[in-house]
């Protein structure tokens, strides 16, 4: 039997199953959420993982509608008779934030309205029918008029749609908080919270037209900013050790792969896609797995690059801290760091280290394992896979080019052994993003050592670069190690100006550190020629930079 057709982009359940394409069943879902006692669930996961799509299958089984059972007859979910037992029962409301951006409140504030606009006329057959008291309809209707406030709609439709069918309501949201993080960049985050926190809390909140409330999003923000109402939540976060219920497990890849006949390229795909740990599931990105079946033939390539949403909030924490760079150039060398994780993004207060948390739950790390200690939890984490190895590279350069200008002088001007060029282009980035509070503290020499790691992390694709590693009698501070001999080599040597002595002369020291210390034996093993050697001086925001080759 011919494989079925693959149709990638796809997040309508009926509409996948109706048209004979490709599904992976992930009906446990609807199993899970009826099974678990939790009135109100939350589901955080990266974009693309298959969330709308999960909500989409759930919305079909519950809804009161059409007979839907020759869509499920053949998914697990039609063998649990529990679930069963809620087929077609419910009314459902449906709502999705994903679009809903804007610049500033009152354009934001339109997208909200119109989103619960659309899911009230799709519903006014059953809240305006028979059953429903005159005065719920009349409130409704203003509502969808726009002339009255919206923020209580919730819980007004759900009384109205549990008096039109004697059952009560399903209340899903999907991308719940896509218009918190735009509005974080857009300086509309007071405006934007505070409505979710009425609309969430009112809405959820001991209401007895409640069924369940299932949401999903890619992080879960703090009580303090949404949830302080409501205190009925449960969040199945990507960290817990239960069965993984979004994403495909390595046993579905290996099927999907025999059934397209792509076994013969299953390393190769495991090394690009896999690597996400979910609970205690290893899971790959079905957005990227589902490209490469739909384009045989095709060079594998990251299909998820764009589609992950952009994250203002990463890309300001990482280009604002150069103390993050040594971590980044970690990760990149396909190591592993240890940082505190928060649940809770607390995005009104934001410190450095909440980009690591930031990363992990949006897709961009994963965690090897964690740990709790008292009230923290701890997790050692790393680049899933060469998908988003490569997504870390290029998006890294372009932060950095949009912020000044492109490394690449910097990365030609120091394997070619320009020294004059590398103080000429260090000293204007100094100047440019960098603050002199970062630079008079008393730990300067190591935020330059981070500074400029941050901004030798694309030349991870052809050499190594390395940072505080023993070599000959001492530690180099960086060295540049190529992958390839015959290519050329760096290292590089710091120095805080202190005391007496120029720049050039301390500059001149760190140069001959690097001979007498014998730093180069590295580079000499791995067949690097030439050997650019560099001493680098700073007080401040000035630098200079003193150069040479190996052996002079």
């Amino acid at each position: 039997m011919a494989p079925l057709p693959v149709f990638t982009g796809n997040s309508d359940f009926p509409k996948l199953r109706e048209g004979g394409f490709l599904y992976v069943d992930k009906s446990r879902f609807i199993s899970e959420v009826l099974a678990r006692n939790a009135e109100v669930q939350l589901y955080p996961r990266p974009r693309r993982f298959g969330k709308t799509l999960s909500m989409s299958m759930l919305q079909t089984f519950l809804e009161i509608g059409p007979d839907r059972s020759a869509l499920f007859s053949d998914l697990a979910v039609w063998s649990d008779s529990r679930a069963r037992a809620h087929f077609q029962k419910h009314a459902v409301i449906f709502l999705s934030f994903r679009g809903v951006k804007g610049s500033d409140w009152a354009e934001t504030r339109d997208g909200l309205r119109r989103v619960l606009w659309r899911e009230l006329a799709r519903l006014e057959p059953l809240w305006s029918g028979p059953g429903v008291s005159a005065n719920l309809v009349e409130n409704l209707r203003a509502v969808k008029a726009g002339t009255t406030n919206e923020q209580g709609v919730l819980v007004e439709l759900t009384a109205a749609l549990y008096a039109a069918t004697g059952q009560r309501v399903v209340v899903l949201i999907d991308e719940y908080d896509g218009p918190i993080l735009h509005a974080w960049s857009a300086g509309t985050f007071d405006q934007v919270a505070g409505w979710f926190r009425t609309f969430l809390t009112e809405g959820l909140k001991d209401n007895p037209a409640l069924f369940r409330g299932v949401l999903t999003g890619v992080l879960r923000v703090a009580k303090e900013s949404m949830f302080s109402g409501l205190n009925n939540v449960q969040v199945y976060s990507l960290l817990d050790r239960k069965t993984e219920l979004f994403g495909f497990t390595e046993a579905e890849v290996d099927a999907l792969l025999r059934q397209y006949g792509r076994e013969g390229e299953a390393e190769e795909i495991r090394r690009w896609y896999n690597g996400y740990r979910f609970g205690d599931s290893t899971v790959y990105n079905p957005w990227s797995i589902l490209h490469v079946l739909a384009e045989p033939g095709e060079p594998l390539k990251p299909y998820w690059l764009g589609t992950a949403g952009r994250n203002d909030l990463v890309r300001e924490l990482l280009l604002k801290n150069g103390d993050l760079q040594p971590e980044i150039t970690t990760l990149l060398e396909g190591g592993t760091i240890e940082c505190r994780v928060d649940e809770n993004v607390v995005l009104r207060d934001m410190n450095p280290t909440d980009v690591w948390s930031l990363l992990l739950f949006s897709g961009y790390l994963k965690a090897v394992d964690h740990r709790q200690e008292g009230s923290r939890l701890w997790a050692r984490v790393a680049i899933p896979n060469a998908e988003v190895a490569s997504i870390w590279r290029d998006t890294f350069v372009m932060w950095l080019e949009q912020a000044g200008g492109s490394v690449a002088p910097l990365h030609q001007a120091l394997l070619g052994g320009n020294a004059e060029k590398v103080q000429e282009l260090l000293q204007k980035l100094l100047i440019l993003h960098v603050s002199s509070h970062d630079v008079a503290h008393t730990q300067a020499e190591a935020f330059y050592h981070a500074f400029v790691l941050g901004l030798l992390v694309t030349l991870e694709k052809t050499h190594r670069v390395r940072s505080n590693r023993e070599d000959g009698l001492g530690r180099a501070d960086v060295q540049i190690i190529p992958k390839t001999p015959g290519q050329p080599g760096v290292v590089l040597e710091f120095k805080k100006q202190k005391g007496k002595g120029s720049l050039a002369t301390h500059a001149a020291a760190a140069l001959r550190q690097i001979s007498t210390k014998g730093y180069c034996t590295e580079l000499e093993a791995a067949g690097a020629a030439p050997i650019q050697k560099m001493g680098i001086s700073f007080a401040g925001k000035e630098i200079v930079v003193k150069g040479a080759k190996r052996g002079l």
